[in-house]
Parts: C-alpha cells; sequence; structure tokens
C-alpha cells in the first residue's frame, strides 16, 4: 500500500534530519513528527482513492479526516516551541517534497513496458 512513496518519505526525512541534527535538535524531532502526521495523512489518502474507484462517490469523509490530523500535528506542536514548530512543518511537507525529488523512480510503472 504505496510502499515506494513512503520509501521516499522516509528518505527524505533522513537526510533532513541528519543534515540539520548537529545544529538544530529540536527542529530534528519536529521533522520526525511531522513525518509520522504525513505517512498517516498519505495512508488515508490512497484509502480514499480507492475508495473512490470501487464506489463513485464525490465526496468522502477522509478529506476532513486528513486536514483535521494535519492541523491537530501543527496545533500540538506550536507547544513545543518555534523550531519544532517549523520542523514540524517541514516534515508535513516532506510528501510534496519527496514526489518532487523522486517523482521519476515513483512515476516508473513496470505492467506497462514494451
Amino acid at each position: 500500500m504505496a510502499i515506494k512513496e513512503t520509501t521516499a518519505l522516509a528518505i527524505l526525512a533522513l537526510v533532513e534530519i541528519i543534515v540539520l541534527f548537529p545544529f538544530i535538535k529540536t527542529a530534528v524531532l519536529g521533522i520526525l513528527y511531522g513525518s509520522a502526521f504525513s505517512i498517516l495523512g498519505w495512508w488515508l489518502m490512497v484509502k480514499d482513492v480507492k475508495s473512490f474507484a470501487e464506489k463513485g462517490s464525490l465526496f468522502k469523509f477522509g478529506f476532513l479526516l486528513r486536514y483535521f490530523l494535519y492541523a491537530v500535528g501543527m496545533g500540538t506542536a506550536i507547544f513545543y516551541g518555534k523550531l519544532f514548530f517549523a520542523g514540524t512543518a517541514l516534515g508535513i511537507l516532506n510528501l510534496k517534497l519527496s514526489l518532487y525529488i523522486f517523482g521519476r523512480w515513483l512515476g516508473e510503472n513496470t505492467t506497462n513496458q514494451i
């Protein structure tokens, strides 16, 4: 279930953690926290897309649930400080960043090769 995307997100988070750990330890914890929310949101989105394809409905509750989870993550992160909040925001944006960086690898489809 979306293993390639999760792997790409984890690789990006690990690189950010390795680069930032010597300088800003609080932001590194925020990146881990935000990446966890990002992975959870991605899995919920994959589940919703499969549900859309099977049932054909136009609106699902999962859309609101994903953004509610992101809001909870950002809302709780602000209590731990500005650097933790910035790291959490970066962790949540890791999904979009990993799609841009690893887009070619993620877009490969082995079933349509000639």
